[in-house]
């Protein structure tokens, strides 16, 4: 077999020593990335050897081309050396394969380790491509790591690229209003900007995070919300504003309610006195003279207890009775006190109108209901009619009453007057 320092400068000789070089990139790779990910001390120890004996490998083989008897003067090495030489240079290549073979598994361990672990690119790679402004900085402000949208806000905020995070958060602060622990800041353009600062501690030694993220629809819709509990917070003094003069307006409508049925008692009981005057047979005395007594209650505000008791519909039929008119009641009587009521203001005012206008004695009074609404018809007999009654006085307050219950009311001529009056049920 021949040996390797006889075909040193042939072409397989010279391959063999680029081939050990070509393996050195490979090493130099390795150990460099076993200290820069932070691998266990144990993987850094083998690639330190490997990329030691790879380099010393290459170093034999380039220094060993003086070993050849083609110079004057031959180099003398020591006994390992002389005998890798003297060595077939099968041994040689066997050796190149075997480095090469290592650095082929190191290359691929590391490619696995590459999969499972993220590197220093990888991670500022995914940090330029958040929404979020996120940047580190050391204890004495600066800058460790930052991502893109952090530097387009320190342009914004500053003028200028993100050096150092205390400047930053102090032009942040300037232009920010407080929001809990947070900052909130409002550019030119519209968009809110929420900032929040941190103290992490990472090995043992302390650093300021701060991150910065897009509000803009969360700001607009709280400032909507504010500006609609200010309006609120107007209408609340408004309405109480108004709930005080209601009050007011309440009392002062009893007061109105009360003298208005005086005054219908007083008018009713006038007239039941000049027909008593004029038709002294067609008046019930005891009527009219409880009628008296029931009026004279009311002037002497003593009505509520006099009222206790007593039906409203029978006091109007007993008013009625008290001007010479007969009511005739066809139907069911409402339950509820509204509707009772108006209906008794429309028997009253109907029979008074019977019994001046129309010189009648006899007053229909029909009751029928379709889902719960109230439908009156009141019709008075006597003299017809000479031309179509005009509303006033009692019919117009009767009216009022009716409406105010969300009722309608219709007051025909033909062939006698006849009153119509529909209540809801509510």
């Amino acid at each position: 077999m021949i040996p390797f320092s006889e075909i040193v400068f042939t072409a397989g000789g010279v391959l063999l020593r680029i081939f050990a070089l070509m393996l050195l990139p490979g090493y130099i790779y390795c150990l460099i990335s076993a200290f820069s990910r932070q691998k266990a001390l144990g993987y850094k120890a083998v690639a330190t050897i490997l990329f030691l004996l790879a380099a010393c490998w290459f170093c034999l083989l380039l220094d060993g081309s003086f070993y050849v008897a083609y110079f004057d003067r031959v180099r003398v090495y020591p006994a390992p050396v002389e005998r890798l030489f003297g060595a077939p240079w099968i041994v040689v290549l066997a050796f190149d394969l075997l480095f090469a073979v290592l650095l082929g598994l190191a290359l691929y361990d590391d490619f696995r380790l590459s999969r499972r672990q993220l590197s220093f690119g990888a991670v500022k790679e995914t940090m330029d491509v958040l929404p979020v402004a996120v940047c580190f900085g050391s204890e004495d402000g600066a800058v460790m790591l930052r991502n893109l949208e952090a530097n387009r806000l320190s342009y914004e905020l500053t003028g200028k690229p993100l050096y150092n995070v205390y400047e930053f958060w102090r032009a942040i602060e300037e232009r920010s209003e407080r929001q809990d622990n947070a900052r909130i800041v409002v550019f030119p353009d519209g968009q809110a900007v929420l900032f929040r600062r941190d103290e992490i501690m990472t090995d043992g030694a302390p650093y300021i995070q701060i991150t910065g993220g897009d509000v803009t629809d969360r700001y607009r819709i709280t400032a909507d919300l504010k500006e609609k509990n200010q309006r609120l917070i107007e209408i609340r003094t408004r309405m109480k504003a108004f709930g005080e003069k209601a009050q007011e307006l309440a009392t002062a409508e009893e007061f109105l309610r009360a003298r208005v049925s005086v005054h219908d008692e007083m008018g009713h009981l006038l007239l039941s006195g000049k027909i008593f005057l004029d038709k002294p047979d067609a008046v019930d005395r005891e009527k009219l003279l409880e009628m008296e007594r029931y009026t004279h209650l009311l002037l002497m505000h003593e009505g509520e207890e006099s009222k206790e008791g007593v039906d409203t519909i029978k006091s109007a039929i007993m008013s009625a009775k008290a001007m010479g008119v007969t009511v005739m009641l066809v139907g069911e009587l409402p339950q509820d006190d509204i509707r009772l009521s108006i209906l008794a203001h429309a028997v009253r005012e109907c029979a008074a109108n019977t019994a001046k206008h129309a010189l009648g004695d006899v007053l229909s009074v029909t009751i029928a209901y379709d889902d719960n609404d109230l439908t009156a018809e009141l019709r008075g007999n006597g003299d017809r009619p000479a031309a179509p009654v005009t509303e006033s006085g009692g019919l117009k307050l009767l009216r009022r009453s009716v409406e105010a219950a969300a009722g309608t009311m219709t007051v025909t001529s033909e062939p006698y007057v006849t009153v119509r009056i529909t209540l809801p049920e509510r």
